[in-house]
């Protein structure tokens, strides 16, 4: 879903209280996370099995850049994360093997990968039901 089409529902979903919303230092992580992400997912090898996940991502990053009010990108964020994992083989389960890079950088490219997914999860788990 576009970012201007859940803007337009926001009357229909329920706003976080106060003290339950995205803070403004989570959503910065939120964004380096996500590119980190994206970078790693396109250079090795993922960007054509997960060309659609890689939109959401950019999605959220230009959310987080927004000038939207911090109810509308909570809602967005949340949203748009549940829409990139919320289903099978989704692009958290993407690994870098066969990249033409060794064994070992492709074991710490994974890790960094693993990273920063935990990141956005800590995140994210506290408003994901």
């Amino acid at each position: 879903m576009a970012f201007k089409e859940l803007i337009a529902m926001k009357k229909l979903l329920k706003h976080p209280e106060e003290g339950e919303m995205l803070s403004k230092d989570e959503m910065l992580q939120l964004r380096m996370s996500y590119i980190e992400i994206g970078k790693l997912v396109q250079k090795y090898g993922g960007y054509e099995r997960y060309s659609a996940e890689l939109k959401y991502l950019m999605s959220q990053v230009k959310c987080i850049d927004s000038d939207e009010d911090d109810k509308s990108k909570h809602q967005y964020l949340i949203q748009g994360y549940k829409g990139m994992v919320g289903h099978k083989e989704n692009i958290s389960e993407f690994a870098i093997c066969d990249s033409g890079e060794s064994k070992e950088v492709e074991r710490q490219l994974n890790r960094k990968l693993d990273e920063e997914w935990g990141k956005v999860w800590a995140i994210m788990r506290k408003y994901i039901p």
